[in-house]
């Protein structure tokens, strides 16, 4: 097949979880078909990354885009009454590429990850379109408005409105549709939408190894650990909770706790959280799998979750004890007691964390979350899935028009 790929950014470095799926479906499908890479970065640097996904792709355009040209854009798709995400990531400049490219191959299908990125597709549309909505956005929005503030709360109201109609648009005029979990799937129904596919997640089982884990580190211990991007709300809001809601009550009988926040872009308000007693935040390290090695427990209090968090399944894939909120469990199939600890109040929460630091057999209990994830999220299993929505949606098209 002969794929144009349409990303909202650049899939390198797969470092957190958009381009990580992102990166790992280019990969599979430039193996096996010839593949055009159309996307955006953040900066000049980062657009400089794609000299590493030359072995995949026949062509790459990537467009880097100023935060004040996406503030314009979102501005004026308010002006429009659009979704924002939308005026985000628009260029005119981007959409003449696409349309130059699309008048120049013939390409079997166009693989749109991400929703924000249909709006390059020209309509009516010629060529077959499969629509990787990953997460249903306009859920994770709805959230943020119950969690905030006016006017914030607004802002996120409307936005889940207007994205939650234009995803149900593309979703009934895709060829194919497909999300991470079986709940996102649940969430995009509606009359004269087809079934909506289930394109899970994966994880790679780091080779087993001894860690040497440094002095600074090991002097922290024991820890709790929360791993992830920073100035990401849901991540923020976890964070917040687990330090000031969790942490205090543990911290009543287990004074030698700490909780360690790993990861890039720490905002202001995760940087406050410094204040409270025992709470590191370290921003971006050049080791993540030391930390995970050497913590106690990671914890994921997501009270804002849409879709699989990567974080819990690279700690399973650690073998690493966890204790989380209900939703994240739930997207990846993990079962109380079984695979994790699963705690909704902070009451619960900070006795299930306690109840780790207390009692080593329950520990050990969930020191197979290896299998679990070998077993349920495979990267190969899962795209081999990806390659025959494809497959079907490029056939199907040239059925209807031999």
């Amino acid at each position: 097949m002969k794929i144009l790929f349409l990303a909202h950014r650049i899939p390198y470095p797969p470092d957190k979880g958009e381009k990580i799926r992102a990166f790992h479906e280019l990969k599979f499908l430039g193996a096996r078909h010839t593949v055009d890479l159309y996307c955006f970065a953040d900066s000049e640097a980062e657009a400089g990354q794609q000299t590493a996904l030359r072995d995949y792709c026949r062509r790459i355009y990537v467009e880097t885009r100023s935060p004040m040209k996406k503030v314009a854009g979102a501005a004026r798709s308010f002006l429009r009454r659009e979704p924002l995400s939308c005026g985000f990531f628009f260029s005119s400049k981007f959409q003449a590429e696409v349309l130059r490219t699309l008048a120049a191959e013939n390409y079997d299908v166009i693989f749109v990850y991400c929703s924000s990125m249909a709006q390059y597709v020209p309509w009516p549309r010629t060529t077959p379109v499969v629509m990787d909505f990953v997460d249903i956005d306009s859920a994770k929005w709805s959230q943020y408005a119950k969690r905030s503030r006016p006017p914030l709360s607004w802002v996120y109201a409307r936005e889940a409105r207007t994205l939650a109609a234009y995803e149900e648009r593309w979703a009934r005029v895709s060829s194919s549709t497909m999300v991470t979990t079986r709940q996102e799937a649940a969430l995009l129904r509606g009359e004269g939408i087809p079934p909506v596919e289930v394109v899970s997640n994966g994880v790679e089982i780091p080779a087993a190894q001894d860690v040497k884990v440094p002095e600074a580190i090991r002097a922290l211990q024991p820890f709790a650990l929360f791993v992830g991007t920073m100035d990401y709300l849901p991540n923020i809001d976890a964070v917040e909770y687990f330090a000031e809601e969790i942490l205090p009550r543990i911290r009543e009988r287990h004074p030698e706790l700490s909780f360690l926040i790993v990861g890039r872009n720490p905002s202001n308000r995760v940087r406050k959280l410094e204040r409270t007693p025992g709470v590191v935040v370290t921003g971006t390290v050049p080791d993540v799998e030391v930390y995970l090695a050497s913590c106690a427990a990671v914890v994921a209090p997501f009270r804002i979750a849409q879709g699989i968090q990567n974080k819990l399944l690279e700690a399973l894939a650690a073998s690493k004890p966890i204790v989380s909120t209900s939703g994240p469990a739930a997207a990846i199939g993990a079962k109380h007691g079984e695979t994790l600890l699963v705690a909704d109040t902070a009451k619960d929460f900070a006795a299930a964390v306690m109840a780790l630091l207390e009692d080593p057999a329950l520990c050990c209990r969930f020191s197979n979350g290896a299998d679990f994830v070998r077993k349920n999220f495979s990267w190969h299993e899962n795209l081999n899935h990806l390659e025959q929505l494809l497959l079907q949606a490029a056939g199907s098209c040239l059925a209807t028009t031999r």
